[in-house]
């Protein structure tokens, strides 16, 4: 690595604080502040969606899912996200390059703290410690790279030699053993709590719901027990894992559905693991979006309001409207449907009509004006933190693994506490339940997709194709709205034609493609 943008510990939220001045390696990694720096630069690339266009990872899987649309001002406006929606994704996508190259760059960083840590003048627990988060980070940025691409190159130590770049595509069981392998690593040396001053950083708690997540996708996907190095997690420990943090974690749901995405409730109870985003540092450079530490998931999917003076919200882009099939998978009695989705009736003064008119906006990352920053340029400084994984999943993946080994009344408790908290009857505890719960639960966090690839590409078609017609509140022509999942790619995104043509034919083009 050239030279990193390093961040330092101690901070309000652990990414606030102020870049210090660029620092080549020969002079860098020595002292215990030198290693802080460079471990806040891994947990920085977490905040990177704008690489290459604008590639939100969980706005973009919510548009490959059935819950949202592409949208955005009109069918020339972001044809590389319209792709993802209509599943006709080109390997020159810019946005699917802009995740590549975000992943790759967590994973070299992480990999090259891995390398350094060890001569780093620093007492032992705090090596350990920082190994943990590096190995849990590394594991974060394999899982989302091997959902979106599955035929990627391991690499697990830093390539500083232009004559190693060029790395073969591993075995997908290659490549989850390895995040298997992290996360496990690091389990029993990560911190069951941290400081006020250090939210965003992860625990012990949040490496376990991982875990169970990376199981539940691996073996729905791939039909097997997930590999982690010299072990295996099979459905018993995934089980111990999820139950670890059910019960002796601290963390709970929040008495109100409606509070979870709101400012002040940041950090809560619910979040087990939570992507920090701030105004903290005011930043006005379009060239360089990422230098700055907004959010722009709020921006690209807030309504495109044409009085924002009029309004509870600021003007937004209107990406990501949702669609009629996730609405009306809502009882109407369900509190969580009006936390979930901004309805265009509830705006006071009209909105510029986009692509893909639905007329439904998401509510839990959008331009509401309590997030509105106080300077830099208003569209790059949304502080809507991501809620990675809350509560709530960890007890809807406990249900359904309890349910698969067949404890029907623990697998029932934890869908009844779902669906308690928001006063829903309960219902009996079976993988549909669990599942339709789940798309309500975790509606339009990025979840749904992978939900949907895991039980299977025939359901994934069965409910992603969308025929060509016109629902209530829609706008624009009727083809707008088909969609086609195409099967033959199996759910994943094109390996980067750019990526392929400097590969020395080590990559190969992923099915379909």
């Amino acid at each position: 690595m050239g030279s990193l943008l390093l961040l330092v510990l101690g901070c309000e939220n652990f990414l606030d604080e102020q870049p210090l001045d660029q620092r080549v390696e020969s002079n860098f990694y020595q002292t215990k502040q030198d290693a802080q720096e460079a471990l806040v630069a891994i947990y920085d690339v977490l905040q990177w969606n704008t690489l290459n266009g604008f590639h939100v990872p969980e706005m973009l899987s919510d548009i490959a899912s059935d819950d949202s649309y592409a949208g955005g001002a009109s069918r020339n406006d972001a044809p590389n996200i319209i792709e993802i929606d209509q599943h006709k994704i080109r390997t020159t996508n810019g946005e699917v390059h802009g995740l590549w190259r975000k992943y790759y760059t967590g994973i070299y960083r992480a990999n090259k703290y891995l390398e350094k840590i060890p001569g780093i003048d620093a007492e032992e627990e705090f090596k350990t410690l920082t190994t943990a988060e590096a190995k849990f980070l590394r594991a974060y940025f394999y899982f989302d790279l091997a959902r979106f691409f599955e035929n990627v190159p391991l690499i697990t130590t830093p390539l500083d030699n232009p004559d190693e770049y060029n790395q073969p595509q591993a075995a997908p069981s290659e490549v989850y053993s390895q995040i298997g392998q992290d996360l496990m690593e690091a389990i029993p040396n990560l911190r069951e709590f941290v400081p006020s001053n250090q939210k965003g950083r992860v625990t012990k708690w949040a490496a376990e719901a991982l875990l169970v997540r990376v199981y539940l996708y691996y073996s729905g996907v791939y039909g097997d027990d997930l590999p982690a190095g010299d072990q295996t997690v099979d459905r018993a420990r995934a089980i111990t894992m999820v139950e670890d943090v059910i019960n002796n974690s601290g963390h709970d749901l929040l008495e109100n559905y409606d509070d979870i995405f709101k400012l002040e409730y940041e950090f809560s109870q619910e979040s087990v693991f939570e992507i920090a985003y701030s105004d903290s540092r005011p930043w006005w450079d379009w060239g360089y979006v990422h230098g700055g530490e907004g959010n722009m998931a709020p921006q690209m999917q807030g309504p495109r309001v044409d009085q924002p003076a009029e309004e509870e919200y600021e003007r937004g882009w209107s990406f990501s409207p949702v669609t009629a099939e996730l609405i009306e998978a809502f009882d109407p009695a369900d509190p969580r449907l009006e936390a979930t989705v901004l309805f265009e009736d509830e705006l006071n003064a009209g909105l510029t009509v986009g692509y893909q008119h639905t007329g439904n906006f998401t509510q839990k990352y959008t331009t509401h004006k309590s997030y509105r920053a106080a300077d830099g340029q208003l569209e790059l400084n949304w502080g809507n933190n991501y809620r990675v994984i809350r509560f709530a999943d960890v007890l809807l993946m406990g249900a359904e693994l309890q349910l698969a080994a067949g404890d029907q009344d623990k697998a029932q408790q934890y869908l009844d506490r779902v669906r308690g908290r928001v006063d829903m009857p309960s219902v009996d505890a079976t993988m549909e339940n669990i599942h339709r719960e789940r798309r309500l639960e975790l509606a339009l966090e990025g979840q749904r997709y992978w939900d949907l690839l895991r039980r299977g590409l025939n359901v994934a078609k069965q409910h992603i194709d969308t025929p060509a017609e016109m629902k209530d509140g829609y706008v624009g022509d009727a083809a707008d709205f088909a969609v086609t999942f195409n099967k033959a790619t199996k759910g994943l995104f094109p390996i980067p034609q750019s990526e392929i043509d400097i590969s020395n034919g080590e990559l190969k083009r992923n099915p379909g493609y």
